[in-house]
């Protein structure tokens, strides 16, 4: 409660001021009596004024609320001991049922002529705009919870870092238009301010009240900026065009160019582009260098929705209803800033931050008909050559053929010392028979030197594999012709002598002793 009355205090003054300014007697009730729809607009809760709804209301009596509710809730939540289950909790909801049930009573003392359009309403946007901006204050005073360090510990934490550079630089986009937009309209500004405050005194209320609504033309800018454009009435105003209309005699709404807009004015959505690329380089250096791709896409795009939220809601809140005359209603097209605001922000921030990583998954060079085509052929290559060893193997491991002294020649190339026949225990110990075994001649022996491509492979290579398919062949047929010559001469051993000298290779049979010799 002490929030509450603390921001009541402060808006007493500046009631008092306004009615000064705008020649009514200033007395002690009067004020009070001023200030009390003042604290309405300052929670955002719209007024009818004569039947007719007013909701335009200013935003900077709404920051200087939510940072005093702020400042008071921190005091409060460092008073009870700072534990944020136990206290955090207290703080918050005391000061958003403080400010729903004030809300509730200031609805019921408006002055006659004023009344608020949705007392409900009323009562439930005091208590989000003051529950808010206690949490912000808790949450400062306190710190995230443990379970909020253990989600932010990701990308999610980079997510909100690239959101802080985003939206700084969005304000700062922001700032730059609305400056421009002043100083080229100077003179319209000026002649507006003088036409409905003729007089020193006059002219600072309406510096007082066209301050209060600077937050408001801050994001008129940016939804100029960003393309979505700005509308009062039936007038619009934007980068891409125009479309005339009237306008009310207040110097922020001067600074809108209704009639023409220069052409250079559609360079302006470029800022934006810059605020997404500096939104990624601060999501990239969050995340480090080794982070997957997954990450590299998800900070940056939830930066992205961030952003585009924070830009939207203000700008729904900032326009509203303008009394139902020929200005109503003024609007900066929330919807617009919000698919602007994700496009030109949240494209260019996962480019920046992702781009290097997204770029090595796409295929480049030739068609998808002709890099499938090329993979098809090399496996089917592949299942050549092992197929094609097989057989090579299978077939001179059964049978032989005249060897090819060619082959011989060319195996020399590669294993230059002689085969003396000599038995050392690592060469070939059936002599040159056997090695001549090796290179049968076989339609199929150069199969694999055939399917090979010139492109994947060297002429070097080829040999190489030449040499080394060679060599496994001749092993194998050393061990069968092994095994055929240790045969023969089983079966020699196994035969037996006839009476002429004569050798026969049938099996001898037991002899019967029954039978005469």
């Amino acid at each position: 409660m002490g929030a509450v009355l603390a921001g009541y205090t402060m808006l007493v003054p500046v009631a008092a001021l306004l009615t000064g300014t705008g020649g009514v007697a200033v007395t002690a009730d009067g004020a009070l009596a001023t200030a009390v729809p003042l604290w309405l607009a300052a929670h955002l809760i719209p007024v009818a004024v004569e039947g007719r709804p007013f909701g335009v209301l200013p935003l900077l009596p709404t920051l200087v609320g939510v940072a005093l509710v702020a400042f008071c809730s921190r005091w409060a939540v460092l008073r009870l001991g700072g534990r944020v289950r136990h206290d955090a909790g207290a703080v918050v909801a005391s000061q958003a049922g403080a400010a729903a049930a004030v809300a509730v009573l200031a609805g019921a003392l408006l002055p006659r002529d004023m009344a608020v359009t949705a007392p409900w309403a009323a009562m439930v946007g005091a208590g989000l705009v003051a529950g808010t901006a206690a949490g912000i204050g808790v949450v400062h005073a306190c710190g995230a919870p443990a379970a909020w360090q253990r989600v932010l510990s990701g990308w999610p934490g980079a997510a909100l870092a690239g959101a802080r550079v985003a939206a700084a630089a969005l304000l700062l986009v922001a700032a730059l238009v609305l400056t421009t937009g002043l100083l080229v309209s100077a003179s319209e500004v000026a002649d507006t301010a003088e036409r409905i405050a003729p007089g020193a005194w006059a002219g600072v209320g309406v510096l007082v009240l066209s301050v209060g609504y600077l937050p408001n033309a801050l994001l008129g800018a940016l939804s100029w900026a960003l393309g979505a454009g700005v509308s009062v009435g039936i007038a619009r105003s934007g980068p891409f065009g125009a479309e005339p209309g009237p306008l009310p005699p207040f110097p922020p709404a001067a600074v809108l160019p209704v009639t023409t807009v220069p052409t250079a004015a559609v360079l302006v959505v470029l800022l934006p582009v810059v605020a997404g690329v500096l939104g990624g380089i601060a999501c990239r250096r969050a995340l480090g260098e080794d982070a997957p791709v997954v990450d590299r896409v998800a900070a940056p795009a939830a930066a992205a929705v961030v952003v585009a939220v924070g830009a939207a809601v203000p700008a729904a809140l900032a326009g509203g209803a303008l009394a139902g005359g020929p200005y109503d209603p003024v609007s900066l097209h929330p919807w617009a800033v919000l698919g602007s605001a994700l496009l030109l922000v949240g494209i260019p921030a996962v480019l920046t931050c992702a781009g290097t990583e997204l770029a090595r998954h796409v295929p480049v060079g030739g068609t998808d008909r002709s890099r499938n085509a090329v993979s098809r052929a090399r496996a089917a290559r592949d299942r050549r050559r092992v197929s094609t060893v097989a057989e090579l193997v299978e077939r001179r491991r059964t049978g032989g053929a005249p060897a090819r002294r060619a082959d011989v020649a060319g195996d020399e190339e590669f294993f230059p010392y002689p085969d003396d026949g000599a038995d050392d225990g690592t060469d070939d110990d059936t002599g040159p028979a056997a090695r001549d075994l090796t290179h049968a001649d076989d339609p199929d022996d150069d199969l694999d030197a055939g399917d090979l491509d010139a492109g994947d492979r060297g002429a070097a290579a080829r040999r190489r594999d030449r040499a080394t398919d060679r060599a496994t062949d001749r092993a194998t047929d050393r061990d069968a012709a092994g095994h055929r010559v240790g045969d023969r001469a089983g079966d020699d051993r196994a035969g037996h002598d006839r009476s002429d000298g004569t050798r026969t290779d049938r099996p001898s049979r037991p002899h019967d002793r029954s039978r005469g010799d």
